[in-house]
């Protein structure tokens, strides 16, 4: 998608009128204009480009474009998805509302871009289960060429009632408008074995997270290298087990004991009290893009803010079926985002909503996401955000993330050429230096790469600094690798 200054990407209009001044009047002013910039934050990015919806802007790269989907909201808009469509034609949406949660007027809604064109249409609205709230949209396109919406509705205003929800459409190539739902169905998840009277004592998701908390309480005490180091370590495995313990109490369905049946290895069942896994299957959560896998397997990442870890959904005909991995268990390692390596390897990136040091978690699957390695962190830093993560046709990998340890004003695109090792390009979509208190959020992006090489980013745009007025967008940025290694 080719676009020249005429339509729009140019941020100067050679006809508007100059005043003329003299020379040290205008040094005077350059040098005012100059201050006032530097008071406002030092942005990195186009801000420009969110107060202007509907028109593409470019920085003087001419690589780099942006805009804001839509004019600046009162209402609350975020966890923003994109993709591409087979005609170029892009499709974004996210959710929208009072608040999160706790808002029973939160719909998901959508735009589009065509091909060619530098205008987002305007919102319509993708899903809305009236008196509920429909949260973390993501859009994928399957094997047989089918358009995914999948998302979750917040059961009762806590996290951990999220029921996941999808639509399917064969008709969404059109200029303007939502996609012609063919489809609509809960996804329902089911990890672990069978529990009809009752959670058994060997079940697979219960030992599963058994197994991972040992492995992490040893992480920990490999990482103390001085004798201080070890005693700091060994209490952090004395809080890690404690906060294993309530996993396993959720796991085990002690939260719903109710009558039924244990039965032993030679098929002999003794009636008594036993948990039901009613928590362990609901309250599960999309935030990052689906990947497919050997160009059949669909691979969805999930989390639980009730268990504070993450699973994978997987498809092998194309959704009719699905079954799930072991459980990603760590400190509060959510949303995942995947990686491929050339050999097949899945590498997840998750958000860190555990104790410091605050790094993106990762892990790895050898066996096309069915288990997961032990969850480590990486030496990237995350303050609690979400980020998303796409391997790119040259087998690059390229990152979107905040890069800081704190805050949600810097947002950040990394490239590596060694699929993790290292990643020695960056470059800022935005980056608000201000207090946290006023600085612009630039947060919660999700990324692709196009047919033409080139990328595509959404995410949401907030204001501090405007209480009481118009504040959030949800933003698009389009550029290249190239631009990235520039920098």
């Amino acid at each position: 998608m080719t676009k020249n200054c005429e339509n729009g990407w140019r941020i100067f209009n050679p006809r508007q009128k100059i005043r003329t001044v003299g020379i040290a009047a205008l040094g005077r002013w350059v040098v005012l204009a100059l201050a006032l910039v530097f008071a406002v934050g030092r942005f990195a990015g186009i801000e420009a480009a969110a107060e202007q919806p509907g028109r593409l802007v470019n920085n003087n790269s001419g690589a780099y474009r942006s805009m804001g989907i839509f004019p600046l909201v009162e209402e609350h808009v975020h966890g923003s998805t994109i993709a591409e469509l087979a005609n170029g034609d892009l499709l974004a949406a996210w959710f929208q509302g009072s608040g999160e949660r706790w808002a029973d007027d939160v719909r998901i809604m959508g735009a589009r871009l065509q091909a060619g064109k530098d205008k987002w249409t305007e919102p319509f609205v993708m899903a809305d289960v009236p008196g509920f709230p429909d949260i973390n949209p993501i859009l994928f396109i399957d094997p047989q060429n089918k358009l995914w919406l999948m998302w979750y509705t917040v059961i009762a205003n806590q996290w951990e009632t999220s029921l996941l929800k999808y639509r399917i459409s064969e008709d969404y190539m059109k200029s303007d408008g939502p996609p012609n739902w063919l489809w609509q169905d809960v996804l329902h998840v089911k990890p672990g074995d069978p529990a009809e009277r009752g959670i058994q004592p060997g079940d697979r998701f219960v030992k599963s997270i058994e197994r991972q908390i040992d492995e992490y309480a040893k992480y920990l005490l490999e990482q103390a290298d001085t004798i201080s180091g070890a005693v700091a370590a060994a209490v952090k495995v004395q809080i890690w087990r404690e906060w294993g313990a309530g996993l396993l109490a959720k796991a085990r369905g002690e939260d719903m004991m109710r009558k039924g049946f244990i039965v032993d290895d030679e098929g002999k069942r003794t009636e008594q009290e036993v948990g039901y896994p009613y928590f362990r299957r609901m309250g599960w959560q999309t935030k990052n893009k689906a990947v497919i896998v050997d160009s059949s397997r669909i691979l969805v990442p999930l989390y639980s803010d009730g268990f504070s870890f993450s699973l994978m959904a997987i498809s092998d005909d194309c959704g009719a079926s699905w079954h799930f991995s072991e459980p990603l268990v760590g400190p509060g390692n959510i949303q995942p985002s995947i990686a491929e390596r050339a050999d097949g390897t899945l590498v997840a990136y998750m958000r860190d909503n555990g104790p410091s040091p605050k790094r993106l978690h990762i892990s790895i699957s050898k066996d096309k996401g069915l288990t997961w390695s032990t969850v480590r962190d990486s030496e990237l830093p995350n303050p609690g955000s979400g980020a998303d993560i796409v391997t790119l046709r040259n087998g690059h990998w390229v990152l979107a993330y905040n890069d800081l340890e704190e805050g949600r004003g810097s947002l950040a695109v990394s490239v590596s050429t060694d699929e993790g090792k290292t990643w020695k390009h960056t470059r800022h979509l935005e980056k608000d230096q201000r207090d946290g208190a006023i600085s612009t959020r630039s947060h919660y992006p999700s990324i692709i790469q196009g047919c033409d090489g080139a990328l595509h980013v959404v995410y949401s745009y907030h204001h501090n600094d405007r209480k009481g007025a118009a504040s959030k967008t949800i933003k698009y940025a389009r550029f290249d690798e190239a631009w990235i290694e520039r920098e």
